[in-house]
Formats: structure tokens, sequence, C-alpha cells
């Protein structure tokens, strides 16, 4: 029998057997008490299996992107727009005073000391472990038996494994590489340390190191700089794209090479194998990390988040809302509750005291490696692997010199994330992200910035990818810092001359991706107007939303003899060309790349060095003796067949 059908029979005999004495029988008429919580997937088992045992609560998830969901979480929390139920990839930091102390719930003593340790304040405990996930290489299995390719053992062997590859043309994309990694800043951190663990983390030299880390003694400077060599040098082979690790280019698309066979291995985790698998004919398998010096190979693990509870629910009032996050939680701590997010998130191993995962969820590949306790967990705090990722990036796509890089890590270590903290203006209401809101209707956040960016250009249009935009901003006073989470990119804007023909196709290529995909997340080239309103149909099972009318923000018809500007960003007009899912479609505004054709009727008539987070600051700031408000005017409508 199929292994997940397996799994979901065992987690409904378990909801039966097992979860009887704590079911809420509620009557039909009763109300269900709905508890929130922010990931960066859905998780239908997990609900299922809640819902199905406390009949009377309604776990509701949003989906958030993941390279901003900390921000955004602490952000909310601060604001008073929390979720319930927290989760976050941080287990330090400000959050913390913003969590419920869970330290007396019996649920803890589940948990293994040792993690439990590390996420840890003061003796208290505010948050779980979720399972975690192994990391390895992703590789090919078709193509390495049908071509005859040996595995490596070695680092040395997985650079000739990838060579005899690129040279034979066999797994390799359009450009000739062989090798992928997404190109988060966190990957890159985890592909950069798991490169040191065989060698380095995983012997005594660097367990001292790293207890010298903690306590402040310790330099990555004259250390570390090795656990590069790896992909650089597999960047100076050609076996690796470093495009994906400068930061305005879209990440790697490793789940679409590598299904579809236009890759042969990549660097990720075991929810992307499993995502990898249901997306292809290919057989697919994982490698750990290897030693150059004989030492054994490795995995490396990492908690795929942590869960908390809104420290605000304990407050006088919320006490049903609490009781139900309470029951969750103690689900999720349970064997059955860890099965159905591992169903659902393809984690592989669990933090639970005398609990072992289900063999069959973790990789062939690397189970002999795990069954002889050769797994490395990554220990040190997410925020700061963030900005080791970042740093690395820099140094992948040639925009730092290592040296550099690593003394800005040291420094970080030392200060921590301090930052000059500038008070830009005041907002009169909150201004939502939520659910891909930006990517799929008008919203006031978006119109706000999309009028930034007009002013800005002094264009007769400017139009703002949904995608680019990625946090709230709350009523009251804007600091710097929350721009950062608003807008994070660095993408500039550019003016361009363009007809109405281009403006159409322009917006209709906006409306293309707004059916979810991967982890139940739309596209992010939905695109925000200034100067302009359009109407669409929305999606129909697998057919695309359609553009159906675009008039000036008068209702006026747009001029089809008339030359327009328009503001948008230099990503958007091919600065990183169209290839791996980068400019996002919009080849119809190519005035950069030459992997596409450059239309006659688009004209480059200025570059500027802003960005949407430089043009929304000075238009606060500028606008601060205003009330600074944007609603919703009707400038994207979305209308039925018969409108």
């Amino acid at each position: 029998m199929d292994f997940r059908k397996m799994l979901c029979l065992t987690l409904a005999m378990l909801c039966v057997a097992g979860c009887s004495d704590q079911r809420n029988e509620s009557s039909p008429t009763e109300e269900k008490t709905v508890v929130t919580m922010i990931f960066t997937s859905d998780l239908p088992n997990l609900e299922n299996l809640v819902e199905s045992t406390y009949t009377n609560i309604d776990l509701q998830i949003e989906t958030n992107a993941a390279g901003t969901i900390d921000g955004e979480v602490e952000r909310r929390l601060r604001n008073g727009h929390g979720n319930d139920i927290v989760t976050s990839s941080l287990a330090t930091g400000d959050i913390l005073n913003y969590l419920a102390d869970l330290s007396a719930e019996e649920y803890i003593s589940s948990y293994e000391a040792g993690i439990m340790h590390k996420t840890s304040r003061d003796g208290r405990n505010y948050f779980i472990p979720l399972p975690a996930q192994y990391y390895g290489y992703i590789y090919n299995a078709t193509l390495v038996k049908e071509n005859g390719l040996t595995l490596p053992t070695t680092q040395e062997g997985l650079l000739k494994l990838l060579e005899q590859a690129k040279s034979a043309g066999i797994g390799t994309d359009e450009n000739g590489f062989v090798f992928t990694v997404n190109g988060t800043p966190a990957t890159t951190a985890a592909f950069a340390f798991a490169n040191k663990i065989p060698d380095f983390f995983g012997l005594s030299d660097g367990i001292k190191w790293l207890d010298d880390l903690k306590n402040g003694e310790a330099r990555f400077s004259g250390t570390l700089e090795s656990c590069l060599d790896l992909p650089l040098k597999m960047i100076e082979k050609g076996y690796l794209d470093s495009t994906p690790f400068t930061s305005i280019s879209n990440c790697a698309p490793v789940l679409e090479k590598m299904s579809s066979g236009k890759m042969l291995v990549a660097f990720d985790n075991v929810t992307m194998l499993d995502d990898i698998r249901k997306n292809s004919d290919y057989e697919f398998d994982m490698l750990p990390i290897m030693s150059d010096k004989g030492n054994p190979a490795w995995t490396v693990s990492a908690p795929t988040a942590y869960l908390g509870i809104n420290k605000a629910l304990t407050e006088e009032g919320n006490e049903a809302k609490l009781d139900a996050c309470r029951k969750i939680v103690n689900l999720l701590s349970t064997p059955e509750g860890h099965e159905a997010f591992m169903l659902d998130n393809g984690a592989g191993y669990a933090y639970l005291v005398d609990y072992t995962p289900t063999s069959d969820i973790v990789p062939d590949g690397i189970k002999k490696t795990i069954d002889e306790g050769y797994n490395y967990n990554i220990s040190i705090s997410n925020d700061f692997m963030r900005y080791f990722g970042n740093r690395c990036n820099a140094v992948l796509c040639a925009q730092k010199d290592i040296a550099d890089a690593f003394a800005e890590v040291d420094e970080y270590m030392k200060k921590g994330n301090e930052q000059v903290v500038t008070l830009i203006g005041t907002i009169d209401h909150d201004m939502m992200v939520e659910n891909y809101n930006v990517r799929l209707q008008e919203t006031e956040i978006a119109n706000l910035i999309a009028d930034a960016v007009r002013e800005m250009a002094k264009t007769d249009f400017a139009a703002v990818n949904g995608g680019s935009i990625r946090g709230s901003l709350y009523k009251g006073d804007v600091y710097s810092y929350d721009l950062d989470y608003v807008c994070p990119y660095d993408n500039h804007v550019i003016v361009l001359e363009v007809n109405a023909e281009v403006i159409r196709s322009m917006l209709a290529n906006g409306l293309s991706a707004m059916i979810p995909k991967n982890n139940n997340i739309p596209g992010g080239r939905f695109l925000n107007v200034s100067g302009l309103k359009y109407s669409f149909a929305p999606p129909k099972g697998d057919t695309p939303a359609q553009l159906v009318d675009v008039t000036l923000a008068d209702g006026s018809p747009l001029d089809e003899n008339s030359k327009y500007t328009i503001a948008v960003t230099d990503y958007m007009a091919g600065i990183s060309g169209y290839t791996d899912n980068n400019g996002d479609g919009f080849s119809m505004l190519n005035v950069y790349s030459d992997d596409a054709p450059k239309p006659d009727n688009v004209k480059l008539l200025r570059e500027t060095e802003y960005t949407f987070r430089k043009t929304l600051e000075e238009y606060i700031i500028k606008h601060n003796n205003e009330e600074i408000a944007s609603r919703i005017e009707g400038r994207i409508t979305a209308v039925s067949e018969d409108e």
C-alpha cells in the first residue's frame, strides 16, 4: 500500500482510538471557536486532525511567504494584529515578549531537553519545535541510472559527477547549469554551514568553535571562509548559476527544473524532494553532505518552525480561545499531531522524547547516515542565519569580497541586529497585507505605493507588482525598519514610454499567475496601478484571469495613437533577464535583456536610484503634514462573465 495512504489510515485510526478522550462533542448549533495561525504552506492534514478531534474548534491557516514570515509575525503582534497561534523560525528575540509562558504545560516534558533548552529564556519556555527538515543533495536517480553515472561519496566526487553530466548534457538547463540552490539567504546559509559539518562542525574543533561563538569569543573571519569553496568552484566551472544569489533576482526555480529533468542535482530539503516527486515522472533521492578528508557523511536538520501562543489571549475575556489554542498545541505535541504535520510538510525528524519518525518519510539515500547518528541540528539562531546567508549571497554573485563579507558577519555577531531607527511619519489606519491580497485584488497599501511611485517619477501611470509588497503598514508612527518589511527588494524604478497596446499586454500578463500553485501561493506579477483603471474576469478552474477593460483614472479610454509614460521597476524591464522566472514574464517591457526580444513600441526614458522602499519613505515624509490615507477606489475590479 502507498505510504501516504497508510499514514492517512493510521491518523484516522489514531483519531478514533487515541483521541476520543480529548474530543469535545458539540451540538450542530454550537458556535465554533476560530483559531488563526500563519504558516508558509497549507496544512490540510493538521487542520483535519484538529477539527475532527475538537469539533468545536475551527483552525484557520493563512499562508504567507517564507522570506517574510518572522518580521511580519512580530510586527503584527506589536500592533495588535497577532494570530492566536504564533509560528516563527526565530526561537529568540523580541517576539518572545508577545508569547504566553508554556513552561507549566505538561506537553513541554514531551520534547527533548536539548532543543527546549535552546529555545528557552530565563528558564521559561515560550515555543515548541515543530518537526525538523532534513537537508541534503536531491538528485535525479533516473538520469543517474540511465546514463551510468557514479554517485559520489566525497565533495570531489560530487564535482566529478557534475562535470560528467555537464559535458554530456545530462540534467542541464538551457544555459548548461547542472546544479542549483534556490538562492534565499536562509538556504544559502544552510548550504554553507553544511559544507563544513563533516570536516569541522562535526569534530571537536568545530564544537569548541560553536561554544566560543555563543560566548562571543569566536570569529568567522579566518575560520569559515572555506565554507564557500564548493559553491564558488561550482560557479567557476559553470555548474551553478550565480544569478539567484543577487538581491534583484527571483529565487532559482528548483521545483520546475528538477521535476522536468533540466537539472541533475539541487541542495534543498525533504519537503522540496517531496514536491519534486509529486510533479515528475522521474525518480529522485537524496544524498548526505560529504567529506573530502575521509570523515563520515552527515545530514543536516533544523526545526521547520517554532510554535507558541499569543500572550494577548491570557487577558480576561479570551478564555475560550486560549483553551482552544492550548488544546491544539497539546495535540501537536503527540505522535499523531506530529505525523499529521509531517505528512503535510515532508519533515522527517521529531523532537518528541522516545518517538521514532516513520522511516518511510526519510529518503533512502540518507537513511544509513541517520541510522548511524550522523544528523547535525543547526542550533544558530535563524535571524543570524539569514544575515550570514545574505553576506554569502553577496560573495557568490561577486558583489562582495569574502574577507569584507565575513568581517561584516563578525561585526553583526558583536553588535547584534542594531539599526538606526528613524521616524518617517504617521499612517491614519491599518493597511494590511494578508492572504496574498496584493496579488489578487486592489488593496489600500498597494494603492499608496503605486501613488508614491507615480508622484516621484512624474509619470502618467505607475505599475507595482504585488510580489514586491511583503508587509503591512499599521496605524500610527511609521519607522524606517517598517519599510524594510513592506518593500524589501532593491530593484530600481525606471520610466518607460509605451503605447496603449503595451499597457494592455502588461496588465494581461499581470493577471496570468493568479491561480495558486506551489503551496497554494498565487504568483507575484499581479499589477497594482496609479493613473489607470482596469477590470478582469477572475480565474475559473485552470483558465487564467482575463483582462476585460482598461481606462484612464477618470474612466476615459486610452488613446490608441498616444504615447504614455509609466513607472515600473528595472526587474520588470529585464534587468535580470526573463529566464528562471525572472522579470515575471513582462517581456513586453523589455529594454535590458538579450534573452527576449526588445519591442519597438517601448522606450527607456529615465533610470532612477529609487527603490519602492525609498520612494514610499520620501512620499510619507513629504506628506507628513497631511493625513496619509489610502482607500479602495475601484482602480481594479473583478467582473462576472455576464457583466
